[in-house]
């Protein structure tokens, strides 16, 4: 379980997101579609009235303060069933790791009844201001916010609801990513990786960039400056003790690296 929480974050750390649009609304007496594939992602945050949904081949009946997931890719329908329609929060956005969703990739079931209803609300009513906003930093906000309210999707759920998927290309990168984090102190090369994966080096790079949106050294070299982080901040090891165990052999090399991720040295760093 621990080794695929950190798989986990490591997906999370690198998943980007984006917005495609948002509103709060009353469902129309003739809302309804039936079987059709969105290329996108939905939530729905139902605040008051009845419905019906369908995912996949599951069929719900909404209650307010049900959040809901409609993943991208996955047949839905959706209907009224009676005048008392849905009033819900709802956006349209991609959340993904290289170019596959993080939905394709991180299974949880597909609603959760939110205690804290003035927190999701107010998550929404933020993101539909920043949406509307013309603002120069509204893009940013926007980010934010709906990366809030992901969280707070995920968050409700404990850690027996939530798993990765057992797809061949899922299992490939969890099992190199499992042995990076366990191997992170020492000599890894991309040829060891490649063969854990069971892909030729050259394809195994694109695939990882695919997931990932880095190179397998860039990644690697990413975790090992969180972890030399972490020393240089909670240890009294010296630089060159450091640089070692996350890996590096030449502590002039591991230094340089350091301030070109941190923008300080490793002296520097332990001093703030």
């Amino acid at each position: 379980m621990k080794n695929e929480m950190v798989i986990l974050k490591n997906y999370f750390d690198n998943m980007q997101v984006n917005l495609l649009t948002t509103a709060y609304t009353k469902c129309w007496n003739d809302w309804r579609e039936i079987d059709y594939i969105p290329q996108f992602n939905k939530f729905y945050y139902i605040c008051d009235g009845e419905g019906w949904l369908k995912i996949g081949n599951d069929e719900y009946y909404p209650k307010p303060g049900e959040l809901y997931l409609m993943p991208a890719g996955v047949l839905q329908s959706y209907s009224y069933i009676s005048k008392n329609t849905f009033l819900k929060y709802w956006c349209h956005f991609t959340a993904t790791v290289g170019d596959i969703n993080i939905f394709d990739i991180i299974k949880t079931p597909l609603h959760i009844k939110i205690e804290n209803r003035d927190e999701i609300e107010n998550a929404f009513k933020e993101l539909i201001l920043s949406y509307k906003s013309t603002g120069i930093t509204s893009s940013l906000r926007i980010k934010s916010e709906l990366l809030g309210i992901i969280a707070l999707f995920f968050e409700n759920f404990s850690a027996d609801d939530i798993h990765i998927s057992s797809s061949s290309s899922v299992g490939a990168l969890s099992t190199v990513m499992n042995y990076i984090e366990k191997n992170i102190g020492k000599n890894i090369n991309v040829e060891e990786l490649a063969r854990l994966a069971g892909f030729h080096p050259n394809y195994f790079i694109k695939f990882f960039r695919k997931h990932l949106g880095i190179s397998p050294m860039q990644y690697i070299n990413r975790k090992r400056m969180e972890m030399a982080k972490g020393l240089i901040k909670a240890t009294d090891m010296t630089i060159s003790e450091i640089a070692r165990r996350t890996g590096y052999k030449d502590p002039f090399y591991f230094s340089k690296l350091f301030k070109k991720y941190t923008g300080f040295s490793p002296s520097e760093y332990r001093k703030i």
